[in-house]
């Protein structure tokens, strides 16, 4: 007959056991909870960024930038945790760089665009599309008018330097389009020779638009885009009149693409 204190041995050895392989499938479960809320919560994190992302980059799309920007900022917390080389962080910083250029508000975005001009300064890369873009939202900054060096070196050398780098890359369409803004920047400070010279140096890269299209357009039409008014609010001199005025010349000047058609017609 086994001894009483053998027996308790053995049944308080077989009760710690079973404590023992409790608390270890206890601790299981709780480290398979845990780690299934912590894979979920961060597909979630990864998918709700993505999703914002192309929200915001639809939105531009299809003219709503302000509704864009909104967006944004509610996974601006979100991104900031991000690798600067992490894709998401990319497209975040270049759909904000976008909307706030698309906005017809653009001066009412000056800190983000101190955040802009400070991040693809230090963390990101740019190119050609940055450089144009970034030259132009800087136009609205308040130093902008203020310092004529400053708008020399960001918003006129800028847009110079996105010309070269579209043009390095082949990317006549691009090309054209920055030396439009770069006219632009001219007439924002009345420098209306550089003015001329820049917007035919567009015409000469999109010479359809300028040629064909330009000249079946109103005065009204030009005085009247939005992204032109907007910059009468920063700007020394009259862009929207001044841009007219450079429009209009484009239906009297000599017209390769009109000539072209009247040759090819015969």
């Amino acid at each position: 007959m086994a001894d009483k204190s053998s027996i308790r041995t053995g049944i308080e050895f077989s009760a710690t056991a079973i404590a023992v392989i409790g608390a270890a499938w206890a601790g299981k479960a709780y480290f398979e909870t845990w780690m299934r809320d912590t894979i979920e919560k961060a597909v979630e994190d990864k998918i709700a960024v993505i999703e914002q992302l192309q929200l915001a980059d639809l939105l531009v799309y299809y003219g709503y930038p302000d509704e864009a920007i909104s967006e944004l900022r509610k996974v601006a917390g979100r991104v900031a945790s991000l690798d600067d080389e992490d894709k998401r962080k990319i497209a975040f910083y270049d759909n904000y760089l976008d909307a706030i250029s698309a906005s017809y508000s653009t001066l009412k975005y000056e800190p983000e665009i101190r955040m802009l001009r400070s991040v693809f300064s230090t963390e990101m890369q740019t190119d050609g599309w940055h450089d144009e873009n970034l030259a132009y939202v800087s136009m609205f900054l308040p130093e902008a008018q203020a310092d004529e060096n400053f708008y020399n070196r960001e918003v006129v050398g800028r847009f110079k330097l996105a010309v070269s780098q579209y043009e390095a890359d082949g990317s006549y369409e691009d090309m054209g389009n920055a030396y439009r803004n770069l006219s632009l920047a001219y007439l924002c400070r009345g420098d209306n020779e550089d003015a001329i010279e820049a917007m035919e140096m567009a015409a000469e890269m999109l010479p359809f638009d300028y040629y064909f299209l330009v000249p079946m357009s109103e005065l009204e039409d030009f005085l009247e885009e939005p992204e032109i008014k907007k910059l009468d609010a920063v700007c020394s001199s009259n862009v929207a009149q001044g841009y007219a005025r450079l429009m209009q010349s484009f239906a009297v000047s000599e017209n390769p693409v009109r000539d072209f058609l009247r040759e090819y017609t015969r």
